[in-house]
């Protein structure tokens, strides 16, 4: 078969089938668009109401982490006040970046 055929044969399928699965393409993304999975890289969006949804990913042992630096840092230690001080300037990294991305739209 060469490219001609093959191009042809493309073009035929795409007339026949092409709408049809464009439309199913569309359906499941306008469903599955308010979800946030923890495989797709999706870790923030805006809803239609312009709430922000935030989606924070943990192993046990590093929900467990991140709660003890929190408790010790409450207690005064201040490594732990330090720890927990770095993740939330992560995390406000990405709410400023989310600011910034829906200001521009």
């Amino acid at each position: 078969m060469d490219d001609t055929d093959l191009d042809a044969k493309w073009e035929l399928f795409l007339e026949q089938q092409g709408t049809c699965i464009q439309e199913e393409i569309y359906q499941e993304l306008e469903a599955s668009s308010s979800l946030f999975d923890v495989l797709d890289g999706t870790h923030a969006k805006w809803s239609d109401e312009q709430l922000l949804g935030l989606l924070l990913v943990f192993d046990e042992a590093e929900a467990e982490a991140l709660l003890s630096a929190f408790h010790a840092g409450v207690d005064g230690i201040e490594e732990a006040q330090f720890a927990f001080a770095v993740w939330a300037t992560s995390l406000m990294g990405l709410i400023r970046e989310c600011l910034v991305i829906n200001d521009g739209e």
